[in-house]
C-alpha cells in the first residue's frame, strides 16, 4: 500500500485521460504564463518624436542653406546679365557716335544745336554719383557730306541744292550758315528734281533751331541726318530712386524716358584723348572741371573736340538679394582705381558686378584730319 501511494497521488494530479509514464515523477505545480505581446511605452514614443523632430530640423537647415545659396547665385547671375546688357546697349550707340556728324564737323562747328561733339559726358557730383552720357549721331545711308544751297531760302521756303539723289522723304536735314542752323523734316512727296539743271528742290517742315533764319546761296549748307528713327541725340542716365539705367531721345524731338535695365547703381565714363594727333589714345580724361566739363566742352574749338577718339565706360549693378551679413566691404574700384565707389553699411549686404569696356569712336577716327 505504501509503494502504490505516491504513484496514485501523482496520477491523481494529472488531468483526466492522461497517465504518467512508469517511473516518471511529475511535478504537481503549473508554470507561470506571461503575456504573448507587449506594446510601446510612453518613453519609446517620446524618443521617437524627438528623433523625428531632429531629422526634420536637419532637413530644414539643409534646405535653408541650399535655398539661400540658390538665391545668391541667381541674384549674382541676374546682376551679371544686367551689367552685360546695359554695357551692350551703351556700346552699340557709342560705336556709331558721330556718324554723319564727324564728316560735316567743319560745317556744324558754329551750330550750337548740332556742335560736332560725338559724346558728351556730364560727371556726377562724386564717384558715388552716376554720370550722364549723351551720344550724337546721324543716320543717313546715302549722303553724309554737306551740300551747298543753290538759291537763297528762308525756313518757310523750299531748299534748292545740287544733285538728284541723296535725300528721301521724312529725312531730317540741317540747314547751316555759321551760327544759324535749323532742323527740318523733308515732306512726303517734297522732293522734285529739275532734269535740266540737276538741282533738287526740297519742301520741308522746320522742327527745331533758328526758325526764322535765312540761308543764302553758296555760303549756306544742308546736312542730311537721315530718318528720325536712325539718328538723334541720345542721353543715358541712371535713376537713383528706381536704380534703373534709362535712355531718352532728345533730337530731333524729345521722346519719353525709356527704362533699359534694372539694378544699376552707377555709370561712369572717361574721354580717351589723342592729344598729339597720331591716332592713338594717350590720355584718359574725366569730364570734370576746365574745358572737359559738360558745360564747357561744347564751347571749345573744333580742334579740341576732335581729340576725343574713344570713350571708356563702366557700369555697376547689384544683386536683388539682401544678405544677412555684409558680403561686399567696398570700396569698388573702377578704371584701375581712378574711380573709387564707397558703400554704406546697408549697401555692403548686396553683391556687385562692375563691367568696363573701351569703345573707339570710329567716325571720329575715319574723319580725322
Amino acid at each position: 500500500m505504501s509503494a502504490a501511494g505516491p504513484s496514485q497521488s501523482a496520477n491523481c494530479s494529472l488531468p483526466e485521460g492522461r497517465r504518467a509514464a512508469p517511473g516518471v515523477l511529475l511535478s504537481t505545480s503549473q508554470p507561470s504564463m506571461g503575456p504573448l505581446q507587449r506594446g510601446m511605452g510612453l518613453i519609446e514614443v517620446m524618443i521617437s518624436i524627438v528623433i523625428g523632430m531632429l531629422m526634420v530640423l536637419v532637413i530644414y537647415q539643409i534646405y535653408e542653406v541650399s535655398e539661400g545659396q540658390k538665391r545668391t547665385i541667381t541674384a549674382g547671375s541676374d546682376a551679371q546679365q544686367n551689367a552685360s546688357y546695359g554695357l551692350f546697349v551703351l556700346s552699340r550707340d557709342l560705336a556709331i557716335a558721330g556718324n554723319g556728324i564727324a564728316s560735316a564737323a567743319a560745317t556744324l562747328d558754329g551750330c550750337a544745336l548740332l556742335r560736332p561733339v560725338p559724346v558728351l559726358i556730364a560727371a556726377g557730383a562724386t564717384d558715388d554719383d552716376p554720370d550722364a552720357i549723351t551720344v550724337l549721331y546721324g543716320g543717313s545711308s546715302t549722303l553724309s557730306t554737306p551740300v551747298q544751297f543753290k538759291q537763297t531760302a528762308s525756313t518757310a521756303q523750299p531748299y534748292v541744292v545740287p544733285g538728284p539723289v541723296g535725300f528721301s522723304a521724312n529725312d531730317v536735314v540741317a540747314a547751316v550758315d555759321g551760327a544759324n542752323c535749323t532742323l527740318s523734316t523733308i515732306n512726303e512727296g517734297g522732293i522734285a528734281v529739275d532734269g535740266a539743271t540737276g538741282f533738287t528742290t526740297l519742301t520741308h517742315t522746320p522742327i527745331a533751331g533758328a526758325m526764322g533764319a535765312t540761308y543764302p546761296a553758296v555760303t549756306a549748307s544742308l546736312v542730311n541726318l537721315g530718318q528720325p528713327a536712325s539718328m538723334g541725340r541720345i542721353v543715358y542716365t541712371v535713376d537713383p530712386a528706381a536704380l534703373t539705367l534709362r535712355t531718352q531721345k532728345r533730337l530731333p524731338t524729345n521722346d519719353p524716358v525709356t527704362p533699359v535695365v534694372s539694378d544699376v547703381i552707377n555709370l561712369k565714363a572717361q574721354y580717351g584723348l589723342d592729344t598729339d594727333n597720331d591716332g592713338i589714345v594717350d590720355k584718359w580724361q574725366d569730364a570734370t572741371g576746365g574745358i572737359w566739363s559738360a558745360a564747357n566742352l561744347p564751347k571749345q574749338p573744333l580742334a579740341t573736340l576732335q581729340q576725343i577718339r574713344a570713350v571708356r565706360i563702366a557700369i555697376v549693378t547689384r544683386s536683388a538679394q539682401y544678405e544677412k551679413n555684409p558680403v561686399t566691404p567696398g570700396p569698388l574700384s573702377i578704371f584701375d582705381g581712378d574711380v573709387s565707389m564707397t558703400l554704406t553699411g546697408d549697401e555692403q549686404r548686396y553683391r556687385y558686378k562692375v563691367l568696363e569696356t573701351i569703345v573707339p569712336l570710329r567716325n571720329a577716327l575715319w574723319n580725322a584730319s
